[in-house]
């Protein structure tokens, strides 16, 4: 107990012990908000510490899905190293059997100029003029050369800025589908090496009519000597049909996948791709089980502790609630764009369990898959299709176009030039032209809710239906990107939180500094209390003993 020197000296005071008293009503007023407050610390701190746990948690589940992303469901196989295959689009992917003879592999023009007198130094002297290079086809006795359509000319002008070999090949090299360097073919002896792209119409003629540069021409006659390997398609029979690309990486003969040519062949072999359900379902049943990783990890932060009576530690935290509904929600949801109709889980064996977890029943997997891949792509594949086999699809690696359906329409009494806008996707006008590698017809979204998403004709098609899918895994990963960045939901919720526990903190602080104010209050007014009740005290023995002297008086 305090003791209190005041009262104990002061006699005629009250008696009452006022330090304690005063010490019992500060302690009434401040500790009840002090246990409060350091209970709302404790709750905000572990908050925010799960928080950053749950950023964890989020950034390995878009790193393990991210990892899943466009998932194989076919094995392509070639019996013949000349032709390697790959998947390249695993959403348009089909099994197909076909017989493949490589032709001819295709190849760049090269030449090399090498001065009617050698050329000692990369930096050695050249004339100075006007080079015009032209894009073509040399005739196969290189007597004569043939533009491309349109015309593609290059004009490099040789000054005293880059009149050296050096110069040159820079000068040349900048110029797009040719490359130039120059190249020491022997001791001392430097050569100017131009190439142009791969294919027979990408061939090079260098014109000039300055005679100072006569040492670069390659235009006939003098084609023959600087010439070194001629330009060449790559030529194959695909099942007996000949087919000309201009590149050994072919991307667009059998849709879906890729062709690599090594090397020729004098006979057809065996290019084929089969759909393989066991490692379909291996990346499937890996999906689930990182799915469930995150639920039961999402379920134990939101128990609002009915079963038990232990809550967890996001338990009512609404951006928490939100986060977890929508994830389920993707995983629960219809995914569009993949056809007519909506795809789901269900629909490849894959349900949800009374604890809330998902799981894959691998028979009925497989059998849907076997009857349909869609809804695989559903999950793992984002695509562009259509319902009519002679579109050729794909969409641009910088664009997103929204998932859904859109309608495709080609008005053949609109002009075709100078720019071809005969078409339309989704009710927005599409660009047209024509690939200068390919002479294909292309249209392109450049706005809308398509955009991004390109179309080559193989026939006329009045009109059409087009599908732009988003994959389920390519949607929850835009979605994990949107919440785990500077400005995301959990930045702004764990800004919030932090926020919260300065604000307790100071509180804290302030009712320490009320603390001595409180008690100087209470002090002077039981100060005040106790002088009164000394001053009453005094005025009663004065009465007392006055009154006892009269009373003495009288007798």
């Amino acid at each position: 107990m305090t003791v209190d020197y005041l009262s104990v000296l002061n006699k005629k005071g009250s008696g009452l012990n006022i330090t304690q008293i005063v010490d019992s009503l500060v302690e009434a007023d401040t500790i009840p908000k002090k246990n409060m407050l350091s209970e709302d610390k404790a709750t905000k701190e572990t908050e925010i510490s799960t928080f950053a746990e749950v950023v964890s948690e989020l950034s390995s589940l878009k790193t393990d899905l991210d990892s899943l992303a466009n998932s194989n469901k076919y094995v392509p196989s070639s019996a013949n190293s000349a032709l390697s295959i790959s998947v390249s689009d695993n959403s348009t992917a089909k099994s197909f059997d076909s017989d493949i003879r490589v032709v001819s592999l295709a190849s760049q023009q090269t030449l090399e100029f090498s001065g009617s007198s050698a050329y000692t130094s990369p930096s050695a002297s050249i004339g100075q003029g006007t080079l015009s290079i032209n894009l073509g086809t040399w005739a196969t006795d290189d007597s004569g050369f043939t533009n491309k359509s349109p015309a593609v000319t290059h004009s490099v002008t040789v000054d005293t800025s880059n009149n050296t070999l050096q110069g040159l090949a820079a000068s040349i090299d900048a110029l797009s589908g040719i490359t130039a360097s120059v190249l020491q073919t022997s001791a001392g002896v430097y050569s100017l090496v131009v190439k142009s792209a791969m294919g027979v119409d990408n061939a090079l003629k260098i014109t000039t009519a300055q005679s100072a540069l006569n040492d670069f021409r390659a235009d006939p006659p003098s084609i023959a000597g600087p010439q070194k390997a001629r330009a060449a398609d790559a030529q194959l029979t695909v099942d007996g049909v000949t087919v000309r690309r201009t590149s050994n990486t072919i991307g667009n003969i059998v849709s879906g996948y890729s062709f690599d040519l090594n090397s020729t062949t004098t006979s057809a072999f065996r290019v084929s791709s089969s759909l393989d359900k066991d490692t379909a379902y291996l990346s499937t049943k890996v999906l689930v089980d990182r799915l469930n990783v995150t639920r039961v990890y999402f379920d134990d932060l939101l128990d609002k502790g009915v079963d038990d009576g232990e809550a967890g530690s996001l338990a009512h935290d609404p951006v928490m609630g939100s986060i977890a509904k929508k994830i389920r929600s993707i995983t629960e949801g219809g995914i569009i764009g993949f056809g007519a109709n909506s795809k789901y889980f269900s629909e490849l064996g894959i349900s949800t369990k009374r604890d809330g977890t998902l799981a894959i029943n691998e028979t009925t997997f497989k059998e849907a898959l076997e009857n349909d891949t869609t809804s695989f792509d559903a999950i793992f594949n984002s695509s562009v299709t259509s319902d009519n086999t002679n579109l050729v699809l794909n969409r641009n690696s910088f664009s997103s176009p929204k998932a859904g359906t859109y309608a495709y329409v080609f008005d053949s009494s609109k002009a075709s030039s100078p720019v071809d806008l005969r078409s339309s996707l989704g009710g927005v006008t599409m660009t047209g032209g024509t690939d200068l590698v390919t002479g294909q017809t292309y249209y392109s979204a450049t706005s809308g809710d398509a955009m991004g998403v390109n179309i080559i004709p193989q026939a006329t098609v009045a009109s059409a239906t087009v599908y732009v899918g988003e994959s389920m895994i390519d949607t929850m990963d835009k979605y994990l990107e949107q919440i785990l960045a500077s400005s995301g939901d959990l930045e702004r919720r764990k800004t919030t939180l932090n926020q919260d526990l300065t604000d307790i903190e100071i509180d804290l602080l302030d009712i320490e500094d009320k603390v001595d104010t409180i008690r100087t209050r209470y002090l002077e007014q039981y100060s005040a209390m106790e002088s009164a009740v000394t001053s009453l005290k005094g005025t009663g023995e004065y009465l007392e003993n006055m009154i006892k002297s009269w009373n003495e008086s009288d007798n």
